[in-house]
């Protein structure tokens, strides 16, 4: 059964995007919307493109902070290598798990135990939707300038359930298991190693503040970007009015039911930026230039960092295995 929900995931991830992306082109005025792609100023893609550079740069500061902890492991520009691989593999290979998958093969390949690369791994992720889901909250007062009643209430308690779950429950849970489960501290080997790792950036507030800082950070370089691109696109709306909605749209884009983020982007891109008056046209190209973007950025910096030859090994060895 498992296996057959695996071998449809992927077709069913490409039938998604398209579908969304044709239902959505179809509803565009073509004449309008060359019109619009005429006007691009194409002088905000080099900004756009410093900054999710700089994103990238401090995604990748974060995880060298999560696969050091207890023990020394990888440097930064290890650290960036493995970073930008990862991205690589989710473009090339169109599924989120093929990132996940070379990830913690190059964390192993660098010394990282098993259990300490995946706990990093989830960690590293949790956070990215932990960053989104604080703008998000911080924002979401705001929408009640633009959507109806039962709309913003629906929205307001489908953000706050995410927030409940990342900021109180998982860290309670947590702190539980490890404080009531005695068993847990007394195993060996393994589970031991991945229970230490908790525990050190659990009690490390330092570390907690570095890594949500920075992926506060990271996150707020990538709205930026955006932004950006939607300026180059003639859209006028102030950063804090973008800000409105942006959040929250990146958080539904962020869902892995898509290749990419394709589809379910431009749908959620043309809806949000339709709250605040802009148009289907010009709201659907600001979308395809962020994923136009983030997708050449990736691969031209993505590449270099599996030139060397045990990172090209072992980035090869995820995908001839499957």
């Amino acid at each position: 059964m498992l296996k057959r929900l695996k071998n449809i995931q992927t077709p069913l991830k490409v039938f998604i995007s398209l579908g969304i992306m044709a239902f959505v082109f179809l509803r565009l005025d073509l004449k309008e919307f060359k019109e619009v792609v005429s006007q691009i100023d194409i002088t905000f893609w080099g900004y756009a493109i410093v900054l999710t550079l700089a994103q990238f740069f401090l995604l990748s500061l974060r995880w060298q902070i999560l696969i050091n902890i207890g023990q020394y492991r990888m440097n930064y520009l290890q650290s960036l290598q493995v970073t930008l691989a990862s991205f690589l593999a989710n473009t090339l290979f169109i599924a989120t798990i093929s990132g996940i998958a070379v990830r913690i093969a190059l964390a192993l390949q660098y010394g990282s135990s098993v259990f300490k690369a995946i706990f990093a791994t989830g960690i590293d992720r949790f956070l990215t939707l932990f960053a989104l889901t604080i703008f998000s909250s911080i924002f979401i007062p705001s929408l009640s300038n633009y959507l109806d009643g039962s709309m913003y209430k629906n929205t307001v308690i489908y953000i706050g359930i995410i927030t409940f779950i990342l900021v109180v429950l998982t860290p309670l849970i947590t702190l539980f298991i490890l404080k009531k489960v005695p068993a847990l501290s007394k195993s060996k080997g393994r589970i031991n190693s991945g229970v230490r790792y908790i525990t050190i950036l659990i009690n490390s507030r330092k570390i907690l503040f570095k890594l949500i800082l920075i992926s506060l950070v990271a996150q707020l370089f990538f709205f930026i970007a955006i932004y950006l691109l939607s300026i180059s696109a003639s859209v006028n709306l102030g950063f804090l009015q973008i800000m409105t909605v942006l959040p929250v749209i990146t958080l539904i884009a962020s869902l892995p039911i898509s290749i990419g983020g394709w589809g379910v982007r431009e749908g959620a891109f043309v809806y949000g930026l339709g709250l605040l008056g802009v148009p289907m046209e010009t709201a659907f190209l600001v979308s395809i230039q962020i994923g136009l973007i983030s997708m050449l950025t990736i691969i031209f910096a993505g590449i270099p960092a599996i030139l060397s030859e045990h990172n090209f090994y072992t980035f090869k060895n995820c995908f001839s295995k499957k």
